[in-house]
């Protein structure tokens, strides 16, 4: 099969990728929230960790806790790193013609610099972080659905993607994975995925979803021969 071939197979393929947790290693939610708030939103964390409050509830709570400039919060953001193989994985997959984009429950305030530090230019769903003066920031949702306690929906983001492939690593996945015909899954999300009896991979960075890409292609495509990896690896040359 001809590289072309190969694109045209997959080209419906499409990636959801979260943030938090995910391509950046850490939380950046919570990192600023360690950085920048009133202690109170840990005990905002703990009322949606029992499930008292909902997601959104949660997070705009903690974002009106936050005390920082503008510039407080670029130059605090400026020393997080994404992971390396992000990049890599994006390119690949571009490379076989799949669609990526990312798709959290995080603010832009973070995700949007990070990205374009590291050089990705992706289409973003995510929720808003508005400063409204005197060091004070609000919450904003536009990626809401009603019955959906997360501030930004990622089923109804996604819901015309198909094929779609999850890789996430939390609770703010947990419903997209019941919906995605596979899962990169980090963290919590490969135990519940386990639990759930959901088709994934558990990873711990994309530099294992990186080398497992071949064979989920391969799987996803079953009209694909057996030298589809051999072609894969000639996209990368």
């Amino acid at each position: 099969m001809t590289i072309g071939n190969l694109m045209h197979v997959i080209s419906r393929l499409h990636f959801a990728l979260d943030f938090d947790g995910t391509i950046c290693p850490i939380d950046t939610t919570d990192f600023l929230l360690e950085s920048f708030a009133e202690p109170e939103w840990r005990d905002i964390e703990e009322r949606w960790q029992a499930g008292e409050i909902s997601s959104r509830e949660c997070l705009a709570a903690q974002v009106a806790l936050i005390h920082a400039s503008e510039e407080d919060v670029r130059r605090a953001l400026s020393t997080i790193s994404l992971d390396p193989d992000v990049p890599h994985f994006v390119a690949a997959a571009r490379r076989l013609g799949a669609e990526v984009s990312v798709v959290s429950d995080g603010f832009d305030v973070s995700i949007l610099p990070l990205l374009a530090a590291a050089g990705l230019d992706l289409p973003v769903t995510c929720n808003r972080m508005l400063p409204i003066g005197g060091n004070r920031w609000t919450a904003s949702f536009s990626n809401g659905n009603e019955g959906c306690g997360s501030g930004t929906c990622k089923c109804a983001s996604t819901a015309d993607k198909q094929p779609l492939v999850l890789i996430g690593d939390g609770r703010s996945d947990f419903c997209l994975a019941r919906r995605a015909d596979f899962v990169f899954a980090k963290g919590s999300l490969a135990a519940y995925c386990a639990e759930e009896s959901l088709p994934h991979l558990a990873i711990s960075s994309f530099a294992d979803a990186l080398a497992f890409l071949p064979a989920l292609i391969s799987e996803m495509s079953p009209t694909l021969p057996a030298s589809a990896e051999t072609s894969f690896e000639d996209l990368n040359a």
